[in-house]
């Protein structure tokens, strides 16, 4: 069997523009609108390996056909054939069972295998419960709508640039974390953003659940941690403070991150500032909020790498808790 090929998007825009054409002319003589679902079909057919033939010109015989298409079938030398009626009304009415048995005796007398009807009206009940009987051919009916959704079967898939992009990410994080696990001093030449990737593929690869907020409006959290503790589901914020001024993190920062915690109701946090903090940042908490919230500077974030480059060589297990790795010291 011939084998089509997909259509391009342009090709999908240009098709969809035609068919825009016919919904807008619907006072067009029937003649005019037949050459514009010529210019439909054509590409369509194409798609699924028929060549569409000339379209009837006016006054000459058609025998209930307006349009032709063909492709060869290679393994048996035989050509499936396919015909096309296309009926253009201006009135709102619905195209009748008679139409339909027209177009299927038309097809028969002339050996086609497939037969489509197409027209800018609904078809009548009439006509749609035939398609439920067991006819001698194959038969398709199309209003200008089931013509976009044809369209849309032929469209060439689009690649997943999205996927592709994640997939390019992880692995840099992934080689951004077993750089810093060998030298710390590694994260000196990361960007903010490339810090929270690296952190959130280390959690991932550690055995949580994981999501990288946007890297604006986080909502006061950079990574969020999910994991099952005692057959619950907990959630954990992360936040983390990379700057290049290497400044350090002070009691304002830490008691935003708690408070956001208490409020969305949390089970903890984790915050991590590769240039440590500031002296009085955890002045305000209480022993309740040390308990929610535990904090780590650049050797923590080393050893996480570490811990990380052991679990993905496996000489690492996830403990049975993972939150042991939250609050681990």
């Amino acid at each position: 069997m011939t084998i089509g090929r997909k259509l391009s998007a342009q090709e999908c825009e240009q098709i969809i523009a035609y068919v825009e054409q016919l919904e807008a002319e619907a006072t067009r003589s029937p003649v005019e609108a037949e050459k514009r679902l010529g210019s439909i079909l054509k590409p369509l057919l194409a798609s699924e390996g028929f060549d569409l033939g000339e379209q009837n010109r006016p006054g000459e015989r058609d025998y209930g056909v307006d349009f032709r298409a063909s492709r060869d079938v290679p393994a048996t030398g035989a050509v499936d054939t396919v015909a096309v009626v296309a009926k253009f009304w201006r009135n709102q009415r619905t195209v009748p069972a008679s139409e339909l048995n027209k177009l299927i005796g038309a097809a028969l007398s002339q050996n086609f295998g497939r037969v489509i009807l197409v027209s800018n009206t609904p078809f009548s009940k009439s006509a749609l419960e035939m398609l439920e009987h067991n006819l001698p051919l194959a038969v398709e009916l199309k209003t200008l709508k089931d013509l976009r959704s044809w369209i849309e079967l032929a469209r060439e898939e689009q690649p997943d640039s999205g996927a592709e992009v994640r997939i390019i990410l992880q692995a840099v994080s992934e080689r951004f974390a077993r750089l810093i696990a060998q030298d710390p001093g590694t994260l000196a030449h990361l960007e903010w953003r490339d810090v929270e990737r690296t952190i959130a593929e280390i959690f991932d690869g550690l055995g949580f659940k994981v999501t990288l907020t946007p890297g604006s409006k986080d909502g006061g959290k950079d990574v969020i941690l999910e994991c099952e503790v005692a057959g619950k589901q907990a959630t954990y914020y992360v936040e983390i403070k990379h700057w290049r001024s290497s400044t350090r993190v002070g009691a304002e920062a830490v008691e935003k991150l708690l408070k956001v915690i208490v409020r969305e109701k949390k089970a903890g946090g984790l915050f991590l500032s590769t240039y440590g903090f500031t002296e009085n940042a955890f002045e305000q908490l209480t022993t309740i909020d040390r308990q929610k919230l535990r904090f780590g500077d650049q050797d923590r974030i080393v050893t996480l790498c570490r811990t990380y480059v052991k679990a993905k060589a496996g000489i690492w297990s996830p403990q049975k808790n993972l939150t042991e790795v939250i609050f681990d010291d």
